[in-house]
């Protein structure tokens, strides 16, 4: 994550170096308002754009050649237009209100940054100086300005924008923060995301070890300490789990990489934390319907029923009436396939109820809550003294677990099917990608171009079927839901 700190900076650094170099010209544009009457030729010689107008109106009177060449015109194609006209709607606000400023005397010179529309329809950005020209009993008749061209220092503030808002974009879409912080102080600095993970308000400022170590679970913070502790050696990156602090809202597991580098000599620690919750809990809910599903056969708590030759329960015991959350009575006379979805309704009618030799099947029944129980059903004839059939007795075993413990797998196998596809230097984009790698940043790591960087996520994503980096993630972790957790971590 440094790599997008660098490059916020780098970008940063030249908006400032456009905004001074333009400031230095505006300084030169002041003396020549106290000098000269007329600026407009006089001043094409600096290219520096000049104009004239009127005040009410703002219908141009004069412009330079300078002016003109900005917006792709003549300079007599300027003559008389209105500049009100040339702005782009949204901005024209900003004339207004620097007009306003000039007529109530609250300032003598104004500063604006306007968007003007030029011949072949594209946009110019200029920050003009607004100054009193003529006026008819201290009101102003006219106004003169100056501009400076400030479309590449838009642009290079537009190209920061975009670079901030994908990175946090990023990080937002794979739950994912990133951090710095220097041995012997105290405050950290943390990107965006990483505040939205850990619940702390970004405008409160940098975070300091105190408050940080005040979110995590009282029974990690040694382990965090010790795993931040020097020394680490070169390429040497710590991995480690942490829970957040269940006094501080709802329990949150997260997965952390740390590893050192060395800034102007200062020895830095650099970070990403994931939110892993989500793999956590599923990882919980399979080890407990496992556990339950153990205990279940273990116990071996089947239940029993008789039906007669229409499927109706003749008699129904405790065991069979709570599988699907009901008493014994209510359930006599009921007719099962009434109990079942509608494919094991048809299933329990051709097969169970047809005098079949005994056979065991996997039928689907409503809870009386509204959701479908899994029982294993194992029915055979009951036969009088007569040899003739009369009945069924079925015996059942909730299921209901093991099912979910199948789909879980046979989802993650699916995923692990889509990612054995991937070549092997795509899977080492997709892992990236899944840490909130940027593009530049996967393309430093892997040592290779940026555009190649691209070409693998397009190749992957067409692979995997996915249209965005949620559906990436969501593919990863649902293939490392049957995966032991300690060789995810390792």
């Amino acid at each position: 994550m440094n790599e997008w700190a660098n490059i916020v900076l780098g970008k940063q650094m030249a908006a400032k170096q456009q905004d001074k170099n333009e400031r230095s010209i505006e300084k030169r544009i002041d003396v020549a308002h106290q000098s000269i009457a007329s600026l407009g030729t006089a001043l094409d010689e600096f290219e520096i754009a000049f104009i004239a107008m009127d005040v009410a109106t703002t219908r141009l009177h004069r412009v330079n050649q300078t002016f003109a060449k900005m917006l792709g015109c003549e300079v007599e194609g300027l003559q008389s237009l209105v500049l009100r006209d040339l702005i782009l709607d949204f901005a024209r606000a900003r004339l207004d209100s620097a007009l306003e400023c000039l007529l109530s005397g609250a300032k003598k010179k104004v500063a604006e940054e306007i968007p003007l529309k030029c011949s072949q329809g594209e946009t110019t950005w200029f920050r003009f100086t607004f100054v009193r020209a003529t006026e008819q009993n201290g009101v102003p008749l006219k106004v003169q300005a100056t501009a400076v061209d400030v479309t590449r220092r838009k642009a290079l503030e537009e190209e920061l924008r975009l670079t901030i808002d994908r990175f946090d974009s990023a990080q937002s879409n794979s739950r994912v923060g990133s951090w710095e912080w220097a041995f012997g102080k105290n405050s950290a600095w943390w990107s965006k995301q990483l505040y939205d993970l850990h619940n702390i308000d970004p405008t409160s400022g940098t975070v300091t070890y105190d408050e940080f170590i005040e979110t995590v679970d009282p029974n990690d913070r040694e382990m965090i300490a010790e795993v931040n502790q020097l020394p680490f050696s070169e390429g040497d990156i710590r991995r480690f789990r942490f829970a957040s602090n269940p006094a501080h809202g709802p329990r949150r597991h997260f997965m952390a990489t740390v590893g050192v580098t060395n800034v102007n000599g200062e020895v830095v620690r650099r970070g990403t934390t994931q939110d892993v919750t989500d793999q956590v809990e599923l990882l919980s809910a399979l080890e407990r319907s496992e556990r339950q599903f153990r205990e279940m056969v273990v116990s071996n708590t089947e239940g029993t029923a008789v039906l007669n030759l229409d499927g109706k329960l003749l008699q129904v015991d405790e065991n069979f009436a709570s599988m699907v959350g009901r008493q014994p009575s209510q359930l006599i006379g009921v007719n099962l396939c009434d109990l079942a979805d509608s494919e094991s309704a048809e299933l329990i009618d051709q097969r169970i109820l047809h005098r079949n030799p005994s056979e065991s099947r996997e039928v689907r029944l409503w809870h009386k809550d509204g959701h479908l129980v899994w029982l294993l059903l194992t029915c055979s004839p009951l036969l009088n003294d007569s040899k003739q059939f009369v009945g069924i007795q079925a015996s059942a075993l909730d299921i209901t677990h093991r099912k979910h413990v199948e789909l879980l797998s046979k989802r993650a196998a699916a995923a692990k099917t889509q990612l054995r596809r991937l070549t092997n230097r795509e899977r080492q984009v997709l892992e990236l990608i899944v840490e909130g790698r940027m593009n530049k940043v996967i393309a430093n790591r892997l040592d290779i171009s940026e555009k190649t960087v691209e070409r693998h996520r397009s190749n992957l994503m067409k692979k995997l079927d996915a249209h965005s980096v949620a559906q990436l993630v969501k593919i990863w972790l649902t293939a490392e839901i049957m995966s032991p957790w300690s060789n995810h971590a390792s």
